[in-house]
């Protein structure tokens, strides 16, 4: 899996850039400093996933993922930040559509997972920081009209299932998993399967509570 880093501290992205080479099946493709670095890195290394620093020295973090993904919807894009804990940041990754989020406190084999899932179509977010966000503010999109399937793909996604391992608990084809996504984002009018997670914490069709 070829990631884009976009870190402006060079000890701390030569760092990760170092470790994530280690792992066998991960392999950093491109560094950016900036956010308009990032963007030309972007389309001249067409990464599988972006690990993207919150605060960059021209923008943050989260705008420059807004503008990826207006370039490419398909983008995956993991924001990294040690502000992971304030409700702003958590909320803009969300509008900027943003896979899911991930601290520099975390260890590396975290970081590789949360790369690999990203990438295999799981929503990676903290249980506990998402809980604390949703029970915050109630979302008017409801999902009274999600079929008994699309609900239980959602509440596989609220538990960060890849695509992959919905596909094997469901006992369907990856395409059938797609269409079911893709129709629960579409009722939700969510741009991104973390979007979804969140709304529908909001109207009470998932739990996020970390003692779940």
């Amino acid at each position: 899996m070829r990631v884009l880093l976009v870190e402006d501290h060079e000890m701390v992205a030569s760092g990760i850039t170092r470790l994530l080479d280690a792992e066998p099946d991960l392999e950093v493709a491109g560094w950016a400093r900036s956010g308009a670095e990032a963007l030309d890195a972007y389309g001249r290394y067409k990464p599988d996933a972006v690990l993207m620093d919150y605060a960059l020295p021209d923008a943050t973090g989260t705008d420059i993922t807004a503008q990826l993904r207006r370039r490419d919807p398909d983008a995956c894009v993991l924001l990294v930040t040690g502000h992971h804990g304030s409700q702003q940041v958590i909320s803009e990754a969300l509008d900027a559509g943003c896979a899911g989020f991930v601290s520099k406190e975390r260890s590396v084999s975290d970081l590789a997972n949360a790369i690999r899932a990203a990438v295999h179509g799981a929503a990676v977010f903290p249980a506990d920081l998402l809980a604390e966000v949703t029970k915050r503010r109630a979302d008017p999109r409801g999902g009274a009209d999600l079929t008994v399937r699309e609900r239980e793909v959602l509440e596989l996604l609220a538990q960060g299932r890849s695509t992959d391992e919905i596909q094997a608990e469901l006992f369907v084809s990856q395409h059938t998993v797609r269409n079911h996504v893709r129709s629960v984002l579409n009722k939700l009018q969510a741009r991104t399967k973390l979007e979804a997670v969140v709304i529908a914490a909001r109207t009470g069709l998932v739990d996020l509570r970390p003692e779940r």
